[in-house]
């Protein structure tokens, strides 16, 4: 399926936009200190989200995944390097810093082309292909749901605006 930039964005800053108030309800909650699992808590998933979306930025302006060592690793491992590079920062600096990254890959979305966005070559792999504006949407807004969901029953949060 084709998408143009403009639908892609769209969809990018309403799935953001959905994100951000799963995290402002657990807030509105004052329930943004409880454990989301045995070692995670509510800066663990905003720092890895933000991590993922750091990485995708790099990758849209190298156009390339296959020297990157991050991309390299099997996901339990990169999941746990995140996990452990991040617990020196606060949750204020990874919301601030969470913001930033989604307005920096915004930007360089849009200077994306259409056709780049549906190439399955503008993103140089190892090996295998993926629709770049595929790649993109495991890394935003596909991956704000896999953790939203958990979030949601969680911390009994309504879901929607």
């Amino acid at each position: 399926m084709r998408i143009k930039r403009t639908t892609l964005l769209k969809k990018m800053i309403y799935k953001r936009k959905h994100w951000d108030f799963t995290i402002d309800s657990i807030f509105a909650k004052q329930q943004e200190n409880g454990p989301i699992s045995q070692k995670w808590y509510l800066k663990d998933v905003i720092a890895h989200i933000t991590w993922y979306e750091k990485e995708l930025l790099d990758v849209l302006e190298k156009k390339s995944m296959a020297e990157s060592e991050f991309w390299n690793m099997g996901i339990e491992e990169r999941n746990d390097m995140i996990f452990n590079n991040t617990q020196n920062q606060t949750l204020n600096d990874l919301l601030i810093e969470s913001k930033k990254t989604f307005d920096d890959l915004v930007g360089k979305i849009q200077t994306i082309s259409d056709e780049d966005l549906n190439s399955d070559t503008y993103i140089k792999r190892k090996e295998g292909a993926r629709i770049t504006h595929d790649f993109i949407g495991g890394i935003t807004f596909w991956h704000y749901e896999d953790h939203e969901d958990a979030l949601i029953d969680l911390f009994d949060l309504e879901y929607g605006f």
